[in-house]
């Protein structure tokens, strides 16, 4: 028997509807992927990637505790320490540029616009080189560690350009603008908002020739000799 006019169109129908159905279904599986693909690479875009930056050593310098090189990469997070003699300059690109002189411990912190140096050992201190547009922090982490040859709590700042906000003492905040040298007591933190050139420090670039002279006075009078002094070489702390 053949298949009735009737029930021939009702077949047909059914399977186009199934057809339809199965398309539309794939199609939307589809879409999604695609959907779910583009919110990763839209995530990811929106997940701001730290610099980082390229190291130019002279002397004795330590990056996370062990030596280190001219053209080490630096990242976020890094402690760069310069010993006696040591240098260290770290170029970030467009954030700036942080230099370290000897005997000086810092904590960097880098952001597309900002440069946070925690101080961790003063000494001859850290310099931030900063464009318009990029912010400066230089935070003295450990005040009984500021001193090297004694334990005062003097720190020196010095502005080349632009200006820093000082914070120090009890609450008290100052202005140091280009051209300025500045110590504070107490000094907790130094702040600079681009196109600045800031220095913090706590000793003295000539200490090592005071501390000669002062050992030379002593000398001819320890021991009660008639016999010259010998001759010093000066002292490298």
């Amino acid at each position: 028997m053949g298949i009735s006019k009737f029930r021939y169109r009702a077949l047909l129908s059914g399977l186009l509807v199934i057809t339809l159905a199965t398309f539309s279904l794939s199609s939307f599986a589809a879409s999604a992927t695609v959907v779910n693909n583009d919110e990763t690479i839209s995530d990811s875009m929106l997940i701001p990637q730290a610099p980082t930056g390229s190291l130019t050593t002279h002397g004795p310098v330590l990056v996370n505790g062990n030596e280190a090189k001219t053209g080490a990469t630096i990242t976020d997070g890094s402690v760069i320490q310069t010993r006696t003699g040591g240098h260290a300059k770290i170029d970030f690109g467009a954030p700036g540029r942080v230099e370290l002189d000897p005997i000086t411990a810092v904590t960097l912190g880098v952001t597309s616009n900002s440069i946070n140096a925690t101080l961790d050992k003063c000494g001859q201190g850290v310099t931030l080189i900063l464009p318009a547009g990029v912010t400066g922090l230089v935070k003295i982490a450990n005040m009984s560690d500021v001193g090297v040859l004694h334990k005062d709590r003097e720190v020196d700042v010095k502005v080349f350009k632009g200006e820093a906000l000082v914070k120090y003492g009890q609450g008290k905040e100052k202005i140091v603008k280009a051209g300025d040298h500045k110590e504070f007591d107490n000094a907790t933190e130094v702040t600079s908002t681009g196109d600045s050139v800031v220095k913090v420090y706590c000793l003295e670039d000539h200490y090592p020739l005071l501390l000669w002279l002062g050992l030379a006075a002593i000398i001819p009078f320890v021991g009660g000799s008639d016999e010259p002094a010998p001759v010093l070489s000066p002292l490298v702390p």
